[in-house]
């Protein structure tokens, strides 16, 4: 896997470091498109798209930005710490096409410039990472409000279970924006534990704000997602504060 290090935005903050997937051959949009949630034939030369490619079981192995370069060939920009992850996955089920799919991290530069760790997380927009591969449904990460999900693109891997969660209304799990006053930054992946020591969630995402104050994208069971106190992991029991997403998470039906 291809190493890339963060650099600073010059706030203390970081910028998120990227790896990028090439595909290239004429079956190269048309495997994606039974792979992804996204709908490949909105992707051009002018228009980038997002995505998510999950397991049959509806579970997100890693998400993506897809453009297209000067040849054609599609680019995925992902999260280095899922590209072994993520091309084993990919590969898996591209042996039936004529795509050839590599890693290109070392080669490929990327003019857009990165959002920070924190920017991208008050955008309300997480990653998945090692460490939680293949453990959400795209909707617990509110991809569907983001516009990752294309709810009428036709089968793709993991569409079954995407599509039931969308119409029958069994998201009752969701992701949302809260500050802690704790010293240690969570880990991805995290258990969340309520005052009860109920396990309510799990981190999705964690960044330093401030000394002494972090904040979290932290998927909540629905039934304890306005808890005002919370224990991560083995940290002690703190309180909580709300903040909100800049965008409105769907209503379950």
């Amino acid at each position: 896997m291809t190493q890339q290090t963060s650099s600073s935005d010059g706030s203390g903050n970081h910028s998120a470091a990227r790896s990028y997937i090439k595909l290239s051959g004429p079956d190269s949009s048309k495997f994606l498109q039974g792979q992804v949630s996204c709908d490949m034939d909105s992707l051009s030369p002018s228009n980038s798209i997002d995505g998510a490619h999950c397991t049959p079981k509806g579970r997100m192995v890693f998400l993506f930005s897809a453009q297209v370069d000067e040849e054609g060939s599609i680019i995925l920009d992902v999260h280095p710490s899922v590209m072994d992850s993520a091309l084993a996955s990919l590969k898996k089920y591209a042996v039936f096409f004529k795509t050839e799919i590599t890693d290109i991290s070392n080669s490929y530069s990327n003019s857009q410039p990165p959002q920070s760790d924190l920017e991208r997380l008050r955008s309300g927009r997480a990653e998945v990472v090692a460490e939680t591969v293949e453990m959400f449904i795209p909707q617990m990460l509110n991809l569907d409000a983001l516009g990752y999900i294309n709810f009428k693109k036709g089968c793709y891997t993991g569409q079954e279970i995407i599509a039931r969660a969308h119409y029958r209304g069994a998201v009752k799990r969701r992701m949302h924006h809260l500050a802690l006053a704790i010293d240690r930054v969570p880990r991805p992946g995290d258990e969340i534990k309520n005052s009860d020591d109920k396990s309510i969630g799990n981190i999705a995402s964690a960044v330093r704000a401030d000394e002494g104050k972090v904040e979290i994208l932290a998927v909540l069971n629905d039934k304890f997602s306005d808890a005002n106190e919370m224990q991560i992991g083995d940290q002690a029991l703190t309180a909580v504060t709300h903040l909100p997403l800049p965008y409105e998470i769907p209503a379950s039906l």
